[in-house]
């Protein structure tokens, strides 16, 4: 069972490099840290931006955009 990350989830993580994801389609995604699976995450969309996705990781907004793609 894959572990699911939740808003109040430590992520811990220097710096946006450090995060990348797969995107499986759905409304959740596979995150990274440092190229190790870390859990999965529900996206978000911001209406306010169009419909811009992002994540929440330790409370903070992190849009998709902003971190690397793998697959």
């Amino acid at each position: 069972m894959n572990k699911i990350i939740a808003e109040e989830t430590e992520v811990k993580y220097q710096n946006l490099d450090d995060l990348s994801y797969i995107d499986f389609g759905e409304d959740m995604i596979a995150l990274y840290v440092n190229k190790e699976f870390e859990g999965d995450i529900k996206v978000w969309k911001d209406s306010e931006m169009d419909g811009r996705e992002y994540i929440c990781i330790n409370y903070e907004i992190i849009y998709l955009d902003t971190i690397k793609k793998l697959y």
